[in-house]
């Protein structure tokens, strides 16, 4: 899909000021960004980034009503104060959002206070998977896909799971893998698509580890960043988070304890 290069310092200036009413405010990029392009704001009081979506027929419809849904429920995520389906001079879509207090999990705390912030990490996450969705995969971003049920792009988990399998094994077998680890890759994955079908397709964070989850004076103040977006089991959330616990803390036990209080999870589970 085509991508169009990232909008100069003053475009963004310009297309910034009619929503936040400040004269003088102060714009940097940040180059964090992967599957969008990322500006921080500041204009003294406050903070703000504004998200630009670089694919073109692309739209950040569906994550402004995902982050509108999510509030509503009570999941702490960034307030969207201004939205534009495709912006006139740009030709992309455009999504700015207040800033989330504080500093990502784990950065200068005790380990009290970051199992404390996990913990309530994992009630919100669990709110997050009451959001029903419509199929498995990537959600749909089409421009014209605002509404009330969320669209993934298969229909069952075996089409989302196994999409790519066959040639990436074919590839990594050439040079890297062995046919007995090629065996054993598909037999994990058809054992764990059996475990993830127990559950209906559910709104999932999609990159979900502490990087996203912020807080302040160690209490847990919101998550950011719904870029990756996905219809899945909800099991998916804490698997990806199990994958990065203890490469820099160690935090699951109080996130799957908090999760387990709003969603009890099962011996199976």
């Amino acid at each position: 899909m085509n991508k169009k290069e990232a909008p100069t310092i003053e475009s963004v200036a310009d297309l910034a000021r009619p929503y936040l009413h400040a004269s003088h405010f102060r714009i940097e990029r940040e180059l964090s960004g992967v599957s969008t392009y990322v500006y921080r704001i500041d204009t003294g009081k406050e903070v703000f980034y504004l998200r630009i979506l670089p694919e073109q027929g692309m739209s950040f419809g569906v994550e402004v009503q995902v982050h509108h849904q999510l509030r509503q429920q009570g999941v702490q995520v960034p307030e969207v104060i201004g939205y534009e389906n495709q912006h006139e001079t740009l030709g992309m879509s455009i999504m700015l959002v207040r800033e989330i207090p504080g500093s990502q999990a784990g950065q200068g705390m005790s380990n009290e206070g970051y199992e404390h912030t996990l913990r309530e990490a994992g009630k919100q996450i669990a709110l997050v998977h009451r959001v029903p969705v419509d199929g498995f995969g990537w959600i749909i971003r089409g421009a014209d896909e605002y509404g009330t049920v969320l669209r993934a792009e298969k229909s069952v988990i075996d089409e989302y799971l196994n999409e790519f399998l066959e040639g990436d094994l074919g590839f990594l077998s050439e040079q890297i893998l062995h046919e007995t680890e090629a065996s054993r890759i598909q037999t994990v994955l058809k054992n764990g698509a059996s475990l993830m079908k127990r559950h209906e397709s559910k709104l999932v964070h999609g990159d979900f580890d502490d990087s996203h989850i912020f807080q302040l004076n160690e209490r847990y103040t919101g998550m950011i960043d719904f870029g990756e977006i996905q219809g899945s089991s909800p099991l998916y959330d804490l698997g990806h988070f199990k994958l990065h616990d203890g490469q820099h803390y160690t935090g699951y036990q109080a996130l799957a304890g908090g999760y387990g209080e709003i969603h009890p999870l099962t011996a199976e589970d």
